[in-house]
């Protein structure tokens, strides 16, 4: 079991090196599926006019961004624990004039009223909260009743051919990789790691219902790579 404290700080560090190189290791690392991903998960937002929508871990912006560019056209909020990965968010923003708002915030203890968003959205970035009930709690609780919980995340797939050979990238291929572009093989052999130890869909999802969230389930991507989890908050 990590420690919690020494687990955030090394997130932190991870975040703060690859910074420079994020999104070409984003791209290159899966394939360009990533993008794929986030744009799958923007077009599955139940939103009317006028909504709101917090990004939890939004870093370099690239989720959030898909966000605004839904056909609603919601106020975007993205919130990162490493204010430096808001940076090439913040150059993102600027060039599309997207309606999208960035803030350095802790995804356990969200600057936010109860009930303020119509929905909250994670891509890879609840693996690195140590406790992610108490996160998808605190999500529940700024969702407005009947709002939603939308997490994409990594993990291991569930076929045994496709989960032996992407459990061999996790471990060989993906760190040496992301070492020869960023010249920092440890963060990614440490980033391969948690995606090893992140729970199996049905386990993921009890600890959504654990969070006080109701009615998850589960949508696979790229044969069971990623995952996007979708929970709600209870209407009374």
């Amino acid at each position: 079991m990590r420690d919690e404290a020494e687990q955030i700080r090394q997130v932190q560090r991870i975040f703060n090196r690859v910074v420079p190189v994020y999104d070409l290791l984003n791209r290159v690392l899966s394939l360009h599926e990533d993008v794929r991903w986030r744009r799958f998960v923007s077009r599955s937002l139940r939103l009317g006019p006028g909504a709101k929508v917090l990004d939890v871990a939004c870093g370099t912006g690239d989720l959030a961004l898909a966000v605004a560019a839904h056909a609603q056209k919601p106020l975007v909020v993205g919130l990162d624990l490493v204010p430096a990965m808001l940076g090439p968010a913040q150059k993102k923003q600027r060039s599309s004039g997207a309606r999208l708002a960035l803030l350095a915030g802790d995804g356990t203890r969200l600057p936010f009223a109860d009930a303020t968003f119509d929905a909250v959205t994670i891509a890879f970035g609840i693996r690195n909260i140590p406790r992610r009930v108490a996160a998808m709690a605190e999500m529940n609780r700024v969702l407005k009743p009947g709002g939603r919980l939308y997490v994409l995340e990594f993990t291991a797939p569930q076929g045994r051919l496709v989960r032996a050979l992407y459990l061999r990238y996790l471990a060989r291929l993906l760190p040496w990789l992301g070492g020869l572009v960023s010249g920092d093989q440890a963060s990614y052999r440490y980033l391969a790691e948690t995606i090893m130890e992140f729970p199996p869909p049905p386990a993921f999802r009890q600890e959504m219902a654990d969070a006080g969230l109701i009615a998850p389930r589960s949508h696979a991507l790229t044969r069971g790579i990623a995952w996007v989890h979708v929970s709600e908050r209870p209407l009374a």
